[in-house]
């Protein structure tokens, strides 16, 4: 039996010696028939290719494509498990999208309070040196992260970091936009709110209550 590749594929040859004279030929030559295909990491041969193969040509094909083909599966199973449970490269494009993020925000300023879920997501990490450890305290207040976000708007604004509004379409810019948003993640009455948040842990009371 003769294998030759193409592509995706093996495609299988019976060879056959034809001695000289044997059909009027001058030289003796090897004569090869084709008997079917199978796909290169086909695990097994299909019953429709295996029905024409005789025991030795069978192992000849388990040989050199099924089993090659099922180490092959084998080692792609153990790196998809090692990359399951592998969490570093989790942190290296979360790294790169938050650099993209960086750069964005120059434009799109992000709300502290996204930020804060950032940092409180990394301070939960386990690091080399300390497998045991508990899990962190929270270093940082959220509602004081944004108390000094929100003074931090007040002063750019003031200071010019968005210029003057225009005569007509205020509220297409981008200040009035993000004023928008912060007032209804602030005060606004949608179950998101920080207002109905804490209305809802009793640190503020709701109107009327």
């Amino acid at each position: 039996m003769h294998i030759k590749f193409r592509r995706a594929n093996a495609l299988l040859y019976r060879s056959r010696w034809v001695p000289k004279g044997t059909d009027a030929n001058t030289h003796g030559f090897s004569r090869q028939t084709y008997v079917g295909s199978i796909a290169l990491d086909a695990q097994s041969i299909p019953d429709a290719v295996k029905q024409r193969l005789t025991d030795a040509e069978a192992d000849f094909v388990e040989a050199k494509v099924c089993s090659p083909a099922r180490e092959a599966a084998q080692r792609q199973r153990r790196e998809a498990e090692r990359r399951e449970q592998d969490p570093e490269w989790r942190l290296d494009e979360a790294t790169r999208l938050v650099d993209e993020a960086v750069e964005r925000s120059a434009e799109q300023p992000v709300t502290a309070v996204t930020v804060a879920a950032v940092r409180d997501a990394v301070g939960r990490l386990r690091v080399t040196g300390n497998p045991q450890a508990a899990e962190p305290a929270m270093t940082f207040d959220p509602l004081a992260e944004a108390l000094t976000a929100v003074r931090a708007a007040a002063e750019a604004v003031a200071s010019g970091r968005y210029g003057k509004a225009p005569a007509e379409g205020v509220r297409n810019t981008l200040p009035y936009r993000l004023w928008s948003e912060l007032f209804g993640i602030v005060q606004g009455e949608s179950e998101g709110s920080l207002l109905r948040a804490l209305q809802a842990k009793g640190f503020v009371k709701k109107r009327g209550g």
